[in-house]
């Protein structure tokens, strides 16, 4: 692992191409467990292997695959990652190291992540988000304000906090204008923190899966929709066998409507976080940037499909697409029980809140101009002053026909209700806002100050001006 721990593996303002990019709906409005699928012990055995096609967009099903694994070792994950154009992937396209999506980087609580991004990207300004990471927006650690130009390099060094949560993150560029453009050509790679919550009974020792999904991107005037860079790829189980599945939603825009015919979701993570309890679903939601972990069991011997469900209203509407192929053979295994309990996080409904403030999502699409409070983004305004060491209640008003992922960086938040109706416990980094509601969160602001911001993830509308800038303060 010395070649992954020196990462030594290599493998604006909008223009008309950003905007038309963004689709008219978009804009109408290291403790790993030993059976992991894909997990590459010695990136220097990977580099020097044969390289992975960028992109798979054959109808499938196609062979599955995961991006190669770059791991801290003795407390330290010392990478580089080179953001670059990859025109074998198709016009525009961008990617990390060579690869879309990008290296997965796994690491445990404590550790010390070093990265260093070099932008090699044509006329793009750039820099680095670590989306959902519990730590310092100031500095060379998650500072978004922090840009990188063409043909330039910066280190960056994040401190992961002892007691940070187990789960699935990922990373992408933040680049105010052109970020919608950068993740939707290929920029983003996912972050797998270990910890306490893979050894929980029930979970540990189950194989894994990652599905990093993207898109949509045009092959052959037909939108496509990849995981792992993968149209269609084949899942392969057992009758009987539990796999945990890691589902991250990488797209700069899109919604993935998840359901797995004949099969159920058994949730146990949502951005990161566990949940009290598991979660048995027949159908989950993720809007971009949203993560969720889940248990699978296989069915009856056959071929099922793994696929988003027909979502949104006139404006934002996705018609029903294929995911992946489930093939379930071999044979039969006993089910294993699954966890009842998992972990109870602080519940903050009767926390002392300091302060309740209205954040109203608005939208002109005619313009096109998206707000928050009437403002669009202004990087040297500070919208929002929070003290450190309290806890805020946010009304997250969306006044538009259109959905909104709601995103803040640095902290999580819990979700109290939506629409007056009390939801179950959990806690996120992002959730929707539906078309004309009211979300009611609790942030509580323990351990970081300094600027950062929060905006809707749909990428297009952040661009467009859906972004404020919070500070927080001693």
């Amino acid at each position: 692992m010395a070649a992954g721990a020196s990462g030594r593996y290599l493998g604006g303002r909008f223009t008309r191409r950003q905007v038309a990019s963004a689709g008219l709906a978009a804009l109408g409005g290291s403790a790993l467990t030993g059976g992991s699928f894909g997990l590459v012990r010695d990136t220097r055995a990977q580099s020097q292997g044969e390289p992975q096609s960028p992109l798979v967009t054959n109808a499938g099903p196609n062979p599955w695959r995961e991006p190669p694994i770059l791991m801290s070792v003795d407390g330290l994950l010392d990478v580089q990652l080179e953001a670059k154009p990859l025109s074998e992937a198709g016009v525009g396209k961008m990617a990390y190291n060579g690869m879309i999506p990008g290296p997965t980087l796994r690491f445990r609580p404590g550790d010390t992540v070093r990265l260093k991004l070099t932008n090699n990207l044509e006329g793009h300004m750039t820099n680095m988000h670590v989306h959902g990471l519990h730590v310092s927006p100031e500095g060379n650690s998650d500072n978004i304000f922090q840009m990188v130009d063409t043909g330039e390099s910066f280190q960056y060094e994040y401190q992961i906090p002892p007691n940070h949560q187990p789960g699935t993150y990922w990373y992408h560029p933040h680049h105010h204008g052109d970020a919608q453009a950068q993740v939707n050509d290929g920029l983003a790679g996912a972050i797998v923190i270990g910890g306490a919550f893979d050894q929980i009974e029930g979970i540990e020792g189950l194989p894994e899966r990652l599905f990093v999904l993207q898109g949509p991107s045009s092959v052959n005037g037909e939108l496509v929709y990849t995981v792992n860079g993968v149209v269609n790829p084949e899942v392969e189980m057992r009758p009987g066998q539990t796999q945990r599945w890691r589902l991250l939603n990488a797209s700069a825009n899109a919604y993935f409507n998840l359901a797995l015919d004949g099969h159920t979701l058994h949730q146990i993570a949502t951005d990161g976080n566990p949940l009290p309890g598991l979660q048995s679903l027949d159908q989950i939601l993720l809007g971009p940037a949203e993560r969720a972990e889940v248990l699978v069991q296989g069915g009856d011997s056959g071929t099922y499909t793994f696929k988003s469900l027909d979502w949104g209203g006139p404006s934002q509407h996705q018609p029903s697409f294929t995911v992946a192929t489930v093939t379930v053979a071999g044979s039969p295994m006993a089910p294993m029980p699954l966890p009842e309990k998992l972990i109870q996080l602080p519940d903050l409904s009767q926390v002392e809140i300091a302060q309740q403030r209205e954040i109203v999502f608005q939208e002109n699409v005619v313009a096109p101009v998206f707000t928050i409070n009437g403002a669009v983004f202004d990087p040297d305004v500070v919208n929002t002053t929070v003290k450190l060491g309290t806890t805020e209640e946010w009304i997250l008003r969306n006044t538009s026909q259109d959905a909104h992922p709601f995103h803040i960086h640095v902290e999580d938040f819990q979700v109290m209700s939506i629409d007056g109706a009390p939801q179950p416990f959990s806690y996120q980094d992002t959730v929707n806002l539906p078309p004309r509601s009211s979300v009611v969160i609790r942030i509580p602001f323990l351990d970081f100050t300094g600027k950062f911001v929060y905006h809707c993830h749909i990428l297009a509308h952040e661009d467009f001006g859906m972004m404020s800038v919070i500070e927080v303060v001693q």
